[in-house]
């Protein structure tokens, strides 16, 4: 027999599921915000070397007289314009022959736009196009950059509408998506690709040469601007220089040089006028300091890497305060963000340690100077791929999904002529349902990456960390309250995280306190191959890890795979005695530590021989990242107009 409840009942049970339904989904949101902001904070602090990077510089002005000439002449080389009749002898698609062997597609007249369908269908199949080819292309992509101004004009009252791109980070299945939604590039059908085009993903080769290809097909509608990293310098810590050494080992050189000299003419940003509205495209954002006269005016070119100051044109050591001034603005536009405290006016971007976080005050003003209506910027993956800023006149899109094995949308903008605002399309190209999976496996997917890179942080700071948590336990107990051992955390790291949240991944804890040395229960150095005497070597090694991996390319400038030991000596000289000073190093450390790298003892340092020094053993349990191997699918999630 059935029995009916009071409606009171029935309502007051309803309500209660409904709060319970609420609270997980607002703890699950916390979770998801706490994981996404350890992701950034750690994204953020590996792009620290970059700035270290242009202090090593300025050291090496400095310290020249003390180490070989050589190596001085080759690292001073990272910011030089290739030799423009060096290049085109070493890069002549002419004096390239293509082995019988070869399957892979070929251009044998002019590039069309059969060219480009080609090209799309061999790279889905994991086809490599010959280097003969590559330089076709790449040439003739260049020929027309050299002859653009600074920034791309566009009239959509011409062009009707226009796509705009974010990062693409070498995800070629994003590319090919893109491309499949919204049609492939043509005269009626116009893209801006916003930079970014290479590093992380596996496939940054294959996705600057369907970009390059569609820019000499369509140049009057297809634009390019540059990114922070369409730069040779951050290319050897990111990827894409190791995947073009992978893929064209026998020619690797110079088209290394070739990629190194066509970012260096890219355009730096793009103006256009949709009819209703006045906007900016550019890769990173704005400062107070940006003159758009100057940028417009400036010799683009002489930024080969936008990390590493220019010669100055007086000849001089040092730039001029006017070419200072012209240096940090360029460093500005590809590297600022929105200030994420929403303070006003512009401050030191303390996350990247490099150019600006910028105010809603500053994009006002800058927008009323030049008369603009917005900004449109990339630079920053977002959860949706978008996002918007500054009373909505900042609008970021970000065009790789699922981003370095995140779980973030990719987004384009699409504005029509006339229209006052854009459209938004948001995208997934990630074979996994994050909405089917379990609230603990949707965590652990997005931050198992993250996790990698912040125990490589701890690792590399292991010592510092240990005396800072022992200076603070001045009763010897072995537990550090949370709120000392949180600031020990991040001011030692220079990261701030949600501690608070972490801890539960990261240490142990009672009712003391947190127990500090399990911090490194489970992480250790693999370094076997290390007898060291200075019981501190490897800490000191993987510190300086991505600063070495750098400055061994800068010397191995012909990518033998080798440098010299006195070469090597040189670069710890420069890194060492420049942060120490020489009384805490001398000579018979950096023998030592020289020594220990010549695994083999033949005299040079190898490349593997230097990687395989830097490797962190995980020996704790962890969820790793989803590996489905299964072909990507994109599922468009929502496609929306947005007012502003």
């Amino acid at each position: 027999m059935a029995t009916r409840l009071p409606s009171a009942g029935v309502d007051k049970s309803a309500a209660k599921i409904q709060a319970a339904f609420r609270s997980h989904q607002a703890r699950l949101r916390l979770k998801k915000q706490a994981a996404w902001k350890m992701h950034e904070k750690l994204e953020y602090a590996s792009e620290q070397t970059e700035s270290k990077l242009k202090d090593m510089f300025d050291r090496l002005l400095k310290a020249s007289e003390t180490l070989s000439p050589s190596v001085a002449k080759l690292l001073q080389k990272a910011g030089l314009p290739v030799e423009e009749k060096e290049l085109l002898k070493s890069t002549n698609p002419d004096s390239i022959p293509v082995e019988s062997s070869y399957r892979g597609p070929r251009i044998d007249g002019p590039i069309t736009r059969k060219t480009l369908v080609d090209l799309i269908e061999a790279f889905q199949q994991g086809q490599v196009l010959h280097e003969k080819y590559v330089c076709v292309i790449l040439h003739q992509a260049r020929a027309i950059l050299k002859t653009l101004p600074n920034f791309n004009h566009i009239d959509l009252s011409v062009l009707r509408h226009i796509h705009i791109i974010g990062d693409l980070h070498g995800q070629l299945a994003d590319l090919l998506h893109i491309f499949n939604a919204n049609g492939l590039p043509s005269t009626d059908n116009p893209y801006i690709f916003n930079g970014d085009f290479v590093d992380r993903g596996h496939n940054s080769v294959e996705v600057i040469l369907l970009l390059m290809t569609s820019l000499v097909l369509y140049p009057s509608s297809v634009f390019l601007n540059r990114g922070n990293h369409e730069d040779i310098m951050v290319t050897v810590r990111y990827g894409f220089q190791n995947e073009v050494i992978q893929k064209y080992s026998a020619r690797k050189g110079p088209i290394i040089d070739l990629f190194k000299d066509i970012f260096s003419w890219l355009p730096i940003y793009s103006y256009v006028e949709t009819g209703a509205a006045k906007i900016i495209i550019i890769h990173g954002g704005i400062s107070d300091k940006i003159n758009l006269k100057q940028i417009n005016a400036l010799t683009r070119n002489r930024y080969v890497s936008i990390e590493v100051p220019p010669e100055s044109r007086g000849g001089g050591k040092r730039l001029t305060p006017e070419e200072d001034n012209e240096y940090r603005q360029i460093q500005d536009l590809y590297w600022s963000d929105p200030d994420p405290q929403g303070r006003k006016g512009c401050r030191k971007n303390d996350d990247r340690n490099i150019a600006t976080f910028f105010g809603a005050d500053t994009t006002r003003d800058f927008l009323a100077k030049y008369n603009l209506s917005m900004i449109i910027r990339s630079h920053q993956v977002k959860p949706e791929g978008y996002e918007y800023t500054h009373d909505r006149k900042v609008l970021t899109v970000f065009s790789a999904s699922n981003y370095s094995k995140g779980s973030n949308w990719g987004a384009i903008v699409r504005w029509d002529y006339n229209e006052p605002e854009p459209w938004i399309i948001s995208y997934k190209t990630e074979p996994v349902e994050m909405g089917k999976l379990s609230f603990n496996k949707q965590v652990t997917l997005f931050e198992d990456p993250a996790y990698h890179s912040l125990a490589e942080k701890l690792m590399t700071n292991k010592n510092l960390l240990l005396k800072e948590f022992q200076n603070a336990d001045t009763n010897q107990t072995n537990h550090l309250s949370l709120t000392a051992w949180s600031q020990i955390m991040s001011s030692v790291l220079q990261v701030d995280l949600p501690w608070l949240v972490l801890r539960k991944k990261l240490v142990e804890e009672d009712e003391q306190g947190i127990l500090y040395d399990t911090l490194f229960d489970g992480y250790q150095l693999d370094n076997t191959k290390f007898q060291m005497s200075n019981t501190g070597i490897m800490e000191d090694l993987y510190m300086w890890k991505d600063m070495l991996m750098i400055l061994f390319n800068l010397i191995d400038y012909n990518h033998s795979g080798f440098i010299s030991r006195n070469e090597f000596s040189d670069i710890i000289k420069l890194l060492i005695i420049g942060e120490n000073g020489t009384g805490e190093v001398n000579e018979a450390y950096i023998e030592e530590l020289t020594l220990a790298m010549d695994f083999d003892k033949n005299g040079k340092i190898d490349i593997n021989e230097f990687l395989e020094s830097f490797r962190i053993v995980y020996v704790k349990d962890s969820n790793g990242p989803n590996t489905n191997a299964n072909k990507p699918k994109a599922t468009n999630k929502h496609i929306k107009k947005t007012v502003f």
